[in-house]
């Protein structure tokens, strides 16, 4: 049989397209993996803009870099304001963080606004801040004792109110 009777090749093209989609998907996403997270905030700090749902250039826990490294309080305040962002979010924070970084709650200083449990976006404020690291600590400590939310909410406003303006944290429901 000679080239001209053979019939056209019909699965070649179709592995060039699917060749080149994953190519394409690779390069992609390398490029985010690459490139993601490089915007400042008006400190001119680093900031995570972007969400993080696994482990790329974070650690085991699914945290970003500037927290595994940081020391163990840091990372103590971060991990319990992931896991329990629904206390947090009844804690107030006295930094001022409310004023300049729109923080509604204590949460905020750990864990982006909109986040879900399927999709976590850090805010890197709470990485250098030590009131707002105290004040989750507080919460977790004593969350752990068996406290309510209103205990644990007056001690935070006693505790860290006369410092600094606060967020504005509605009340715990009773």
């Amino acid at each position: 049989m000679n080239e001209e009777d053979r019939p056209p090749n019909r699965v070649a093209p179709t592995v060039s397209i699917v060749g080149a989609a994953i190519a394409v998907l690779v390069v992609g996403l390398a490029a985010v993996l690459l490139l993601g997270g490089g915007n400042s905030n008006s400190h001119g700090t680093p900031q995570i803009e972007q969400a993080i749902t696994d482990t790329a250039g974070s650690g085991a826990t699914g945290m970003p870099d500037y927290v595994m490294s940081a020391p163990e309080d840091v990372r103590m305040a971060y991990q319990f304001a992931m896991d329990h962002p629904d206390i947090m979010m009844w804690m107030p924070c006295y930094c001022g963080c409310g004023q300049h970084s729109g923080h509604k709650s204590a949460k905020n200083c750990f864990i982006k606004e909109g986040s879900t449990a399927t999709d976590v976006q850090f805010d890197e404020h709470g990485a250098s801040c030590q009131m707002c690291v105290g004040i989750a600590l507080d919460t977790k400590k004593m969350t752990a004792e068996g406290r309510s939310l209103q205990e644990i909410r007056t001690f935070i406003d006693d505790e860290y109110g006369d410092i600094g303006p606060g967020t504005d944290t509605p009340l715990p429901p009773a």
